[in-house]
């Protein structure tokens, strides 16, 4: 199945121009060139298709976007999938619903949000690379009766066919021009010798020219061939990355719907930012460049999303090869964790679609029927969608990774092992462990490990929007909070190893020291100091002219790390609790369970226990231990069960 759809896709699609160039680009004098192979196809009479009437099995419904200037008009047919010739399907996000515009659809008032509204105005224009004024669009919140059940639960596991059937399109909005500056800044930016910065609309412009020009026409190389980017890009690099840190920011890159639909194996959507546009594929791999060369990119909110994109096309080209990453190869459940683990956190409105919004991709790539407990039903709360899927990954994988949320706030009586799939982490490859099991009600999870016992102090988690550093102000809960945590978790850990509170502070910002370059102005640990013995409130005009992108960067890592609890082991190890909301108690044990990479805190209830957290080695011996087969050799191993 898989590699039909790949040799369907593989042909030509008309109007996937290779060239980023619009419209506002050509010159008004400059003829454009018509396509001599296009034919004009009489259609035959269709019906509207709204007000909505019951789809067929195979059936969509299109928009057509009529050409004009006035309020955008629509007409909207229904057909068989197979019969239709070309379209556009396209990826946007809906936007705040309260916020709508009004379109004509069929001769009548149809509301829309408005980020759709800019993009069907967007694309009404007609840009040179979109095609002929009589192609259809499939957008989701016209084409889906979003008002019937049914017709959801029904469509949601076709979205894919529909996606690779269509030539895919991503909006991102307009171009959204930096904020003026004050008379100061103008002031100083003409008294300095370096020249005036291009405009943010000029940048995206030359970053997606970039991308489309990659391994053609770059230079300067390096005595390796290697391109050199900052001479690439030149006096304008900054700007540049600034422009891409604008565009990983947008909301496109961590909703979940988005995920599937940019993953519609070889049709290369075509993202748009206002009037320019560059092919998806051409921009990760200039993102990967840029992200190598100015590795605080990386922590952009989307840049998640552009690994996972990767990852997701490594999944299908692992389909065409008989490998052990081959998706044939495994079962469905395996298949779905791995998808869940590349995709990580990510945003929707309806929290049963953090479930359904991958369920496109799932029977792609498994190239099966869903089982029962995954086949989208809208009429189900959340809680058990959420319990149906976490049983069925747990029974058939035992995948203990699964436990790893940043928080929990699943609502009503589920057992604590139920993970909050709103806020799942990323996670690296699926895990087996066999002694993992659930019980036959679903209410109990079985696992194997050890108690390593009590912690020898702790400290609770806080709201990390109350610690988070501005640019004009330091937040006073902040230094409290730093002060907090030197006292109770820090400056025991450093006595009990025998080293300097700042060599067990350095020890635990080491893992950042990968994005976020260790020197500069001021080392992490003399950020931590600054801020630990200042009183909080407004910045000085001095500091504020002092806090530069590195210190700024090392002081929202410091206060993202030490917004979450902490505890304190025996030994001198550092331990994160990962969710951010676990409410620690004195009596609470830590454990490691077998196949977990990491240390669990749970708590006694009879019997059994309750699951609270998982928790990170952040700085101390435990720090590095892989919790492998050596490690169970001389422990005494007990059942657990998770209630």
């Amino acid at each position: 199945m898989l590699v039909d759809s790949l040799a369907r896709h593989l042909r030509p699609k008309r109007g996937g121009s290779s060239s980023s160039s619009t419209r506002q680009d050509i010159e008004d004098d400059e003829d454009i060139e018509e396509d001599e192979d296009f034919e004009e196809v009489k259609e035959p009479f269709r019906a509207p298709a709204y007000p909505y009437r019951a789809l067929g099995e195979t059936e969509v419904r299109l928009l057509r976007i009529i050409p004009g200037t006035d309020t955008i008009e629509c007409i909207l047919h229904q057909m068989p999938l197979a019969e239709v010739r070309h379209f556009y399907a396209l990826s946007y996000v809906w936007g705040d619903t309260r916020h709508q515009k009004t379109i004509i659809l069929e001769g009548k008032p149809f509301h829309i949000t408005s980020n759709l509204h800019e993009a069907l105005h967007q694309f009404r224009q007609r840009p040179h690379d979109i095609g002929h004024p009589n192609d259809y669009f499939w957008v989701d919140a016209v084409c889906i009766n979003q008002d019937d059940i049914e017709e959801k639960s029904c469509q949601i596991p076709r979205m894919m066919d529909i996606y690779h059937a269509g030539h895919v399109v991503v909006w991102l909005g307009h171009v959204k021009e930096l904020p003026a500056k004050s008379f100061f800044k103008k002031f100083m930016q003409r008294a300095s010798s370096t020249p005036p910065k291009i405009s943010r609309d000029e940048a995206i412009k030359i970053l997606f020219k970039k991308a489309d020009s990659m391994w053609m026409d770059w230079d300067p190389v390096d005595e390796d061939d290697n391109v050199v980017i900052h001479s690439e890009l030149g006096q304008d690099f900054e700007v540049i990355i600034q422009a891409a840190v604008n565009i990983l920011n947008r909301p496109w890159f961590n909703r979940v719907w988005t995920i599937q639909e940019a993953s519609s194996l070889d049709t290369y959507p075509r993202v748009y930012v206002g009037r320019h546009s560059v092919y998806l594929k051409k921009f990760i791999a200039l993102w990967k460049m840029l992200a190598l060369e100015h590795r605080p990119l990386f922590l952009s909110s989307g840049s998640a999303r552009m690994v996972s994109l990767d990852r997701i096309d490594q999944l299908y080209r692992s389909a065409l090869f008989d490998g052990e990453d081959n998706p044939d190869k495994t079962d469905t459940a395996e298949v779905l964790l791995k998808l869940l683990k590349i995709a990580g956190k990510k945003e929707c409105t309806d929290p049963r679609d953090q479930i359904y919004g991958l369920l496109g991709l799932l029977k792609d790539l498994a190239g099966e029927e869903l089982p029962e407990e995954l086949v989208p039903d809208y009429h189900l709360p959340y809680q058990e969608v959420y319990w149906r899927c976490a049983a069925l990954l747990f029974g058939s994988v035992g995948d203990l990774r699964l436990l790893d949320c940043g928080r929990n706030e699943i609502d009503g009586d589920v057992p604590s092992w139920i993970p909050d799939f709103r806020h799942l982490s990323h996670m690296p490859v699926v895990r087996r462990e066999e002694s993992v099991r659930v019980s036959s009600d679903r209410r109990v999870l079985h696992v194997r490990g050890c108690v390593l016992g009590t912690f020898r102090d702790f400290i609770d988690g806080c709201a990390s929007s109350h610690i988070w550093p501005k640019l004009k102000a330091i937040p006073i809960a902040l230094p409290i909070r730093l002060r907090e945590f030197e006292e109770y978790i820090l400056e025991p850990s450093a006595s009990i190893r025998g080293m300097t509170i700042e060599e067990a502070f350095d020890d635990m910002m080491r893992g950042l020291t990968r994005l976020i370059p260790a020197q500069g102005r001021e080392t992490f640990y003399q950020v931590h100091r600054r801020l630990s013995n200042s009183f909080g409130g407004k910045r000085s005009w001095y500091h504020k002219r002092k806090r530069t992108t590195n210190i700024r960067l090392k002081e929202e890592a410091i206060a993202d790390q030490l917004s979450s609890p902490f505890l304190l082991l025996a030994d001198g190890s550092i331990l994160q609790v990962k969710r951010e909301d676990t409410e620690v108690r004195p009596c609470d044990l830590v454990c490691i369970f077998k196949g977990a990479p990491e240390l669990s805190l749970v708590r006694a209830s009879g019997e059994s226990y309750t699951f609270l957290s998982q928790c990170e080695v952040k700085s101390g011996p435990l720090k590095g231990e892989k919790f492998e087969d050596d490690f169970w050799d001389d422990r005494d191993m007990e059942d657990f069960e998770l209630v």
